[in-house]
């Protein structure tokens, strides 16, 4: 059984996705990158907003819009990053679509408050919990749970192609 000190502190990437903020650890952050061209690639989910050249390798962009299901038009999301998913076999790329990146933050693991059951409009359990950083609700991400078994192998089957 792991411990874990609630005096520790840890860096995350800000970021908003519509008019909601969230924060991803950098361990998970392989690269932020500018979207400059996105290939469509027919008969995928909705989520998945299609694919970018990553250092050679395909990698699949979601669109986190849609995930977080935000008000906002994807059309104005030009930012990506590019994070590493832990699956139950190995590590799978993709690309997280969203319309900016803020800055890096540290957080302490006891400032961060567990999600409340009401007025939340996805899953709970894409999340580690928020903290209120400056007056303004940051909800930190757990990227291994944003997509499900079925849409991770469908970013799985997209990479390898």
């Amino acid at each position: 059984m792991e411990t874990i000190a609630i005096d520790k502190r840890s860096s995350y990437v800000n970021f908003r996705v519509g008019n909601e903020h969230f924060a991803i650890g950098v361990n998970k952050v392989l690269e932020i990158i500018l979207l400059e061209h996105l290939t469509h690639v027919p008969n995928t989910s909705a989520l998945i907003k299609g694919v970018v050249n990553f250092r050679g390798t395909i990698v699949p962009v979601v669109d986190m819009h849609i995930r977080f299901k935000s008000d906002k038009e994807t059309s104005n999301s030009n930012m990506i990053i590019v994070v590493e998913v832990n699956n139950k076999e190995n590590n799978v790329m993709m690309g997280l679509l969203v319309d900016e990146v803020n800055d890096v933050i540290e957080l302490e693991f006891k400032d961060i408050r567990s999600v409340p059951d009401l007025g939340i409009k996805y899953n709970p359990e894409y999340l580690e919990g928020m903290v209120d950083m400056n007056d303004q609700f940051i909800m930190v991400m757990d990227v291994d749970r944003v997509l499900s078994v079925t849409e991770l192998a469908e970013v799985k089957e997209l990479g390898k192609e």
